[in-house]
């Protein structure tokens, strides 16, 4: 059969039931230990800088938004006393860190928009508070 033999004769369990690779968390720690020892592997916490968000400007400050519940996207933010109507959305995505730990947990929906002043920010609503936070623009 060659050398995917394995993947071949593999029994795929229906749909909806789990495969767990390991039999219990302790089963797993040998193999988690063992791979955050190579040099290859990098925890993405530990790619960026402390205070360094990846982004053009960071800003981390609260922000009402406008929700367009059809749309399932914001619509306009004011901040700073200014109203800024987003004109597009250019990517969407979920930040969810030390899901396991209720002090450091981190758990975000974020949208990068283009507003009519041209400029393009990034909104995330805290899923933990129920804000809306302008985490930083783009220069």
């Amino acid at each position: 059969m060659g050398h995917n033999a394995a993947i071949k004769e593999h029994r795929a369990l229906p749909e909806g039931l789990p495969l767990d690779l390991f039999d219990s968390a302790e089963g797993r720690r040998p193999i988690v230990l063992d791979l955050l020892a190579t040099p290859w592997l990098v925890r993405a916490s530990e790619l960026r800088l402390p205070g360094d968000s990846g982004l053009g400007r960071r800003i981390g400050e609260a922000v009402a938004v406008s929700w367009d519940a059809a749309r399932r996207s914001p619509v306009a933010f004011a901040w700073r006393g200014r109203v800024y109507d987003v004109t597009s959305v250019v990517q969407t995505w979920a930040v969810e860190h030390a899901w396991w730990d209720a002090g450091q947990r981190v758990s975000r929906r974020c949208w990068r928009v283009l507003a009519g002043d041209g400029g393009t920010y990034d909104l995330a609503f805290e899923r933990l508070t129920g804000a809306w936070v302008l985490l930083g623009m783009q220069d």
